[in-house]
């Protein structure tokens, strides 16, 4: 681990929980102050190492939690009983990709080989709950992403919502519900299929997501239920 503090944070959370291998941005732009709703200790409906995250004020912008690809958008559901919304980002760390698909400008120095093969042990990151149309829609009434754009940290991805939280965390009231993982190594579940199915995902038990420290305005936090944070930019890797 690059940062002596995510050791900290392995050992304060357990070996049943592991931790992530960078800091993340909180998902939203920079300054704005983030109400932390349930952590991954007391998250419910599904019970895992998940967050809910809601900012202070209403319409805001949220944005991608570390550099990546985005892999998977569902931007159509209108309500709170709808079918979900959401991104997935593709975070490649510094693991060697594929030929031809490593990210813009490549990995600096000696890239490490994930021993699951090329991008398997990279981890993701999940945006729920997401406005209808603010993902895909182009600005500004949206962010105009599509699938497999490339994304920088505190890049626009859409805006927090309540579309399908009524399905999961009830009282429902707007959120971006979040979550890091790694698929093949936490989960054992295979990388999604091309429509990306949140609803199954959500469903499925014994997921031991990655339990993260988010980057502050007063440096690195394990956010807890009842926090409130700003939202700043991660120290460089």
């Amino acid at each position: 681990m690059r940062y002596p503090a995510l050791l900290l944070v392995a050992v304060l959370i357990g070996a049943c929980s592991p931790a992530t291998e960078r800091p993340y941005h909180l998902p939203y732009a920079d300054g704005v102050e983030v109400q932390i709703t349930a952590d991954h200790t007391d998250h419910q409906n599904p019970p895992e190492q998940m967050f809910d995250l809601r900012a202070t004020q209403p319409d805001q912008v949220l944005v991608a939690a570390a550099p990546g690809w985005v892999r998977f958008i569902k931007d159509g559901g209108n309500s709170q009983a709808s079918t979900n919304n959401y991104v997935w980002i593709e975070h490649p760390l510094d693991y060697c990709q594929p030929s031809g698909s490593g990210p813009p400008g490549g990995l600096a120095g000696n890239c490490r080989n994930c021993p699951d093969g090329p991008g398997r042990c990279n981890e993701w990151t999940l945006y729920a709950h997401m406005r209808q149309g603010s993902v895909q829609n182009a600005p500004p009434n949206g962010a105009g992403l599509d699938v497999d754009d490339w994304v920088s940290e505190g890049q626009a991805i859409g805006v927090e919502g309540d579309v399908g939280c009524q399905q999961f965390s009830p009282p429902c009231t707007r959120h971006v519900h979040f979550t890091v993982f790694v698929f093949e190594v936490d989960s054992g579940l295979a990388v999604p299929s091309t429509n990306g199915d949140y609803e199954d995902y959500a469903n499925t038990n014994g997921r031991p997501e990655r339990v993260p420290l988010f980057c502050t305005d007063a440096g690195l936090r394990l956010p807890r239920t009842g926090d409130e944070h700003v939202a700043a930019p991660c120290p460089p890797l």
